[in-house]
């Protein structure tokens, strides 16, 4: 049976960072068109935020063939409110655990935690909703506590299968398991119960993706993730990681258009000034390519370093390269060819270039790349450069004409290809925007320029190593 994806970019994401209405219906809106087959939201809390600020994500995901769930509370005051939009599901969440029921619930007892949720779930089934998700917050606890408290936790799953739970989420709400430990946890919920479940990992040690993987891989009916992983803390499962390691790795059918990812990702980093961290998958640096060894071998079999499917989904089927110390003669071979420079001639000119990078103590530049080049009588042009090593990188710092709205500005600009993500400032500039500057007279910065004349006072562009 198929997994279902559920991600949680717009509830657990929001955790993280808050974005407006009109980010809030784009991610939504790229989420449903990549096949996400649930997205979560959070019910409002009036007036720390309203129903309107939910109602237009319901609304913009209407023509989609997607679940909205809805998260909240397992109390009356929440389910009603949730009633009141025309959604698919509810997720009701309180935390049995002791720790959590003396600590967070007044101390309360175990008894008093299960009658709630309880009472809350027969709520939810009154107002007739399809999904309905019991989330037994910090589930992870009982797990660790031994046999007698992942028995304790398996009677609580059915339990609340029983009284009309559709399936029980049983987060490690402190991110405290290991992978083997995620696995053996899903198994054993999975050998005894009959509740379907769903699993929401966190990342304070890192392994909320590989946790997701191998909790679905143990048959867990329901996985949550979130774009970049984003939310409380550190955060919880990749969307990317979680999606691309069942598909690729486990061969298990997510039906998440897993082609489209990357482009999601690039999509969300322009609107939310959220980009990827460095040994992301999806980073730019997971497609550049360093070492001399591993760059002679990419120029004629990238798979031998890169894994084919990430090759073709990911990355178009191309890498990049770096101009550094250890730069492979086989780089500047594969750009000179046509100038009829090989072998010798270019081992000479690779050590010109590696002594360069050296005495910088960083990559060469795409623009000192071609200096070097062209001093050595050389006429390569900057395309062909930035083939290889990629476009030159600028922050462009824009100040604008006083009270002009700085979201009609990036509503344009995230359609371009080139820009990687903007950021509003407050200061003596409005925006920073990060961009890949190419060589030609159509650069992004000529038609920033040129489109927003009449609004923008200032441009300054620093360009980045």
């Amino acid at each position: 049976m198929r997994p279902v994806i559920l991600d949680s970019t717009l509830r657990e994401g929001q955790l993280y960072k808050i974005f407006s209405r009109e980010v809030n219906m784009q991610i939504a809106v790229q989420l449903a068109e990549i096949n996400i087959p649930r997205i979560e939201l959070t019910v409002d809390y009036p007036p720390r935020t309203t129903h309107e600020d939910i109602a237009c994500i319901v609304d913009a995901l209407s023509p989609y063939d997607v679940e909205v769930v809805m998260h909240g509370r397992a109390y009356q005051r929440d389910v009603e409110a949730m009633s009141k939009y025309d959604i698919e599901g509810c997720a009701l969440y309180l935390a049995p655990t002791d720790i959590h029921r003396e600590y967070k619930l007044g101390g309360i007892s175990y008894e008093e935690a299960v009658r709630r949720m309880a009472e809350s779930i027969e709520l939810a089934k009154s107002f007739g909703f399809k999904y309905i998700r019991a989330t037994v917050e910090d589930a992870s606890r009982f797990y660790l506590e031994g046999p007698a408290g992942i028995e304790k936790l398996e009677r609580l799953i059915d339990f609340l299968g029983d009284v009309g739970a559709s399936l029980v989420s049983v987060p490690d709400t402190a991110g405290m398991l290991s992978p083997t430990q995620a696995k053996d946890f899903v198994s054993k919920i999975k050998q005894k119960c009959k509740t379907p479940i769903a699993c929401h990992f966190h990342n304070d040690y890192g392994y909320a993706s590989a946790n997701t993987v191998e909790a679905v891989a143990e048959g867990a009916d329901e996985a949550h993730v979130c774009i970049l992983g984003i939310g409380d803390r550190n955060g919880i499962a990749d969307l990317y990681e979680v999606v691309a390691g069942l598909e690729d790795l486990y061969n298990i059918d997510t039906g998440v258009k897993r082609e489209a990812i990357s482009k999601l990702y690039e999509k969300f980093s322009k609107l939310t000034g959220i980009r990827p961290y460095f040994s992301h998958p999806l980073s730019k640096e997971a497609r550049t390519v360093r070492a001399g060894v591993h760059q002679s071998m990419v120029v004629k079999m990238p798979k031998g370093y890169v894994p084919e499917k990430k090759l073709i989904y990911d990355f178009n089927g191309s890498l990049m390269f770096e101009a550094t110390p250890y730069l492979s003669h086989k780089i500047v071979e594969k750009l000179l060819s046509k100038y009829g420079v090989k072998d010798d001639e270019a081992k000479k000119i690779t050590e010109i270039l590696a002594s360069s990078a050296s005495s910088k103590g960083r990559r060469l530049l795409p623009s000192e790349v071609r200096e070097i080049l062209v001093n050595a009588g050389i006429p390569v042009k900057m395309e062909e450069i930035s083939s290889l090593f990629g476009a030159e990188s600028a922050y462009i710092l824009i100040r604008l004409k006083p009270q002009f709205p700085a979201s009609k500005i990036i509503s344009e600009l995230i359609t371009w290809d080139d820009v990687e993500s903007i950021d509003e400032v407050y200061g003596d500039v409005d925006m920073i925007i990060k961009a890949k500057v190419l060589p030609s007279d159509d650069n992004v910065v000529s038609r920033l320029k040129k489109a927003f004349s009449g609004v923008v006072e200032d441009v300054k562009v620093l360009i980045t190593d």
